[in-house]
């Protein structure tokens, strides 16, 4: 099928979805010249829209070989692939959800021992914490505690910021460049059914993450509460030769 005159990368990634979805067994998938072609879109387009899918856990792409398909649930669940660090906003906004942010609460506190540790520091410190709710099409699936090691006017920059990406506003600070992350499965409380509007526990992941600046330097901590049933999380395993 061909896509129309305003044709984007998410859109051609719709579209080889559905080529996936119709096929009753697909293991690779043909060539970015022939997707180009058969789509009616630049190659460019096509390897965006890929490089999108790999981030998703969807496909695998093997430099000289091809594309092949990992898996595929053609469910309305958000994918993505758990070894890519990006911000929620833009998981969120890749799958043609429309990202959001409530039960917004912020100040600045004194950290415990645990998290000054994982920030670097001997000794307790001041830091800036913020807890959120995300949400994909006004339905909340993740809520996120983040502690910020503090600095001067912080909280006021924040409130500027609005319902931005938290990288971005930490970029204007530190820019993150990679994270620790320890994973695991969890029961929600009634904390936790609060904040995700549950009305019984349910299974959630816990990403409990430290974010380092390019030099190795703490920039902040987060734990991030996933509602399993709405994100699935995806990784693509290879053997080391």
């Amino acid at each position: 099928m061909k896509l129309t005159t305003k044709s984007l990368s998410s859109q051609v990634k719709e579209a080889i979805l559905a080529m996936i979805n119709e096929s009753s067994f697909m293991s690779k998938l043909p060539s970015e010249n022939k997707l180009a072609a058969q789509l009616g879109v630049s190659r460019n387009t096509v390897r965006e829209a890929l490089k999108i899918l790999e981030t998703q856990g969807l496909v695998i792409l093997r430099h000289g070989i091809g594309t092949f398909v990992t898996s595929y649930n053609s469910n309305d669940n958000i994918r993505y692939n758990i070894a890519q660090l990006d911000s929620t906003t833009k998981i969120i906004s890749e799958h043609g959800y429309e990202p959001g942010t409530k039960s917004v609460s912020y100040d600045v506190r004194t950290s415990n021992e645990a998290i000054s540790r994982d920030l670097g520091s001997d000794v307790p410190m001041d830091v800036f914490y913020i807890e959120r709710v995300r949400t994909a099409d006004n339905v909340p699936i993740v809520f996120v505690e983040d502690y910020i090691p503090y600095q001067d006017d912080m909280m006021e920059k924040f409130e500027k910021n609005g319902n931005a990406s938290l990288f971005k506003f930490i970029d204007k600070y530190t820019p993150v460049s990679f994270s620790s992350c320890s994973i695991h499965a969890v029961l929600s409380d009634e904390r936790l059914m609060d904040k995700l509007c549950l009305d019984k526990p349910k299974a959630l992941l816990l990403l409990q993450q430290i974010h380092y600046s390019s030099q190795g330097i703490p920039v902040f901590y987060s734990d991030s509460y996933f509602l399993t049933e709405k994100l699935e999380f995806n990784v693509i395993r290879r053997f080391i030769d």
